[in-house]
C-alpha cells in the first residue's frame, strides 16, 4: 500500500501543478501582443531609418518571423514570414539567391524568400489574419487538451483511492480506466485535427505556388493511440477480474 500512497500523492501534486501551469501560461499568452506589424505602422512619422525583427513560435513547431525595414524614408520590407524547412519543397528547381550581407528575407521566386545565412530554410510571407486563425485553433486545442488532462488525473486519483482501500476489482475501477483510454483516443483525433486545420489555413496562402507542401508536416500521435489501446486491455482485465470475483462469491 505504500506504493499506492506514493502514486496517490504524485497524482495530487500533478493535479495542482497542472492547474497552476495552465493559469500561469494562460495569463502570459493572453497578455502577449503578437501583432507587431500594427505597432510599427503606427510609429512611422519622421522615421528615416528603422529596423525591427520579431520572432515567435506557433503551435506544431512553426516559426514565424516579422521583418520591418525602413531606409532613407522608404519601406523596404514590412511582412510576417513563415519560416519552413526546405524538405517541404516538392520541387528543388529553385533559383539561387544572391549572396548579399542582408539581415532580412529577399525574394527568391514567386512568394518564396530566402536569407543567405539560412540555407536550410525558406520564408513565405503570410498575413497576420492567418496567424490569428492559427492562434485561435491552438487556444481551442490547448484548452481541450488541458481539460482532458485534468479529467484523466482526477479519474486516476479516484482509482488510486480505491486501490488504497484494497478495493481493486470493483466496477468503478474498470470504468475509470476505460474513460481514461477514451480520453487518450479522442486526444489523438483532436491533435491530428488541429494540425490539419492549422496547415490548411497556412497552405491557403500558398495557393499558386506548388513547390511548397506543408501537409507533409501533419503527424498522427501513435503513442497516445497505443496507450489508449493498452488501457482498454487493462480495463477489460479488470472487468474479467470482477466477474471471477462475483462468481467466487456466489460459489461460496
Amino acid at each position: 500500500m505504500k506504493i499506492t500512497k506514493i502514486l496517490l500523492w504524485i497524482a495530487y501534486i500533478s493535479f495542482g501543478l497542472s492547474i497552476t501551469a495552465f493559469t500561469f501560461f494562460g495569463i502570459i499568452f493572453l497578455k502577449k501582443d503578437f501583432n507587431t506589424q500594427q505597432v510599427e505602422k503606427s510609429n512611422l512619422k519622421g522615421v528615416i531609418d528603422k529596423s525591427t525583427t520579431g520572432k515567435f513560435e506557433l503551435p506544431m513547431n512553426l516559426n514565424v518571423e516579422y521583418y520591418f525595414r525602413v531606409k532613407n524614408g522608404e519601406v523596404l520590407l514590412d511582412s510576417y514570414f513563415l519560416k519552413i524547412q526546405k524538405k517541404f519543397l516538392t520541387s528543388t528547381l529553385l533559383p539561387q539567391g544572391e549572396k548579399k550581407e542582408i539581415d532580412y528575407p529577399k525574394k527568391l521566386t514567386g512568394n518564396i524568400y530566402s536569407m543567405p545565412e539560412s540555407d536550410m530554410y525558406l520564408y513565405i510571407p503570410i498575413p497576420f489574419s492567418s496567424i490569428e486563425t492559427t492562434l485561435t485553433i491552438w487556444k481551442v486545442y490547448f484548452s481541450l487538451a488541458f481539460l482532458f488532462l485534468l479529467i484523466a488525473i482526477f479519474l486516476a486519483i479516484k482509482f488510486l483511492q480505491n486501490c488504497n482501500k484494497s478495493q481493486f476489482f470493483i466496477p468503478a475501477n474498470s470504468t475509470y480506466i476505460r474513460v481514461i483510454s477514451y480520453l487518450a483516443f479522442v486526444y489523438c483525433l483532436i491533435s491530428y485535427g488541429s494540425q490539419w486545420l492549422i496547415f490548411k489555413t497556412l497552405n491557403h496562402n500558398l495557393e499558386g505556388f506548388s513547390p511548397i507542401d506543408l501537409n507533409a508536416a501533419v503527424k498522427f500521435n501513435w503513442n497516445y493511440l497505443i496507450f489508449s489501446l493498452f488501457l482498454v486491455l487493462i480495463a477489460q482485465a479488470f472487468s474479467e477480474g470482477i466477474k471471477l470475483k462475483e462468481e467466487q462469491s456466489l460459489t461460496i
